[in-house]
């Protein structure tokens, strides 16, 4: 047995679990609701651009630390906002600055992908950002 006929199966289940993961995704957009520095940060930490991120907190008076426990993003810790909309980059950036009050709770949830591929679910959500109570 050659190791193309072992890897042609693999290859195969690969492109197809990312055909229905891609098929359910559902994509967020964020509007600021005002233009301060703080809910400047929280709609770049949901939408998970690492790199900007950096450059906000670098910018800033604060050390990341005290912005990633004092800042607030419709109610929740920079970290929390992250994990909630999947930004994985930008949330494991946060929580190494966070009390563990402020990163996010684990959980598992376990979703029929089947039955969201064949919908064909994708969708734009808009969310609304406020860093002010």
């Amino acid at each position: 047995m050659n190791i193309r006929t072992l890897l042609a199966p693999a290859a195969l289940i690969i492109a197809s679990f990312g055909t229905i993961h891609s098929a359910s995704a559902t994509e967020y957009r964020f509007i600021a609701t005002d233009n301060s520095q703080e809910t400047r940060l929280c709609v770049v930490a949901a939408s998970n651009r690492l790199g900007k991120l950096k450059t906000e907190v670098n910018e800033s008076a604060h050390s990341p630390r005290y912005q990633a426990n004092s800042v607030r993003c419709n109610g929740a810790s920079l970290a929390q906002f992250a994990h909630q909309y999947g930004a994985d980059k930008t949330y494991r950036y946060l929580a190494s600055h966070s009390m563990a009050k402020n990163k996010a709770t684990e959980n598992v949830t376990i979703r029929d992908l089947s039955a969201s591929a064949a919908s064909g679910s994708d969708e734009v959500v808009y969310v609304k950002v406020s860093s002010k109570q």
